[in-house]
């Protein structure tokens, strides 16, 4: 099942990050937490986390426009998905 193009696992994770994103001291958190060295994909996070806090920093409703501009940089909304790390709560 998808919503967007995206698989639905895939968006919910998007619009959790949302949530979470709007929320400064949980913003935080997230930054410190895909920051930090023992974090597996502190790495791929690194080289994306521009786009990726571009994304979470948008509203629902702006899928389609974020999926043209990443597009026109030759890459995808569903590509940058796929770069939001996952939370690992033994030291989130």
């Amino acid at each position: 099942m998808f919503v967007n193009g995206i698989h639905v696992d895939e968006y919910a994770k998007l619009e959790y990050g949302r949530l979470l994103w709007r929320v400064p001291v949980y913003r935080e958190r997230l930054l410190r937490h895909w920051r930090d060295p023992r974090h597996p994909h502190a790495g791929r996070f690194a080289e994306h986390e521009t786009e990726v806090s571009h994304i979470l920093e948008s509203p629902k409703d702006s899928d389609a426009a974020l999926d043209a501009e990443l597009r026109r940089r030759n890459s995808s909304l569903r590509a940058i998905v796929k770069e939001i790390p996952s939370v690992f709560g033994s030291f989130f």
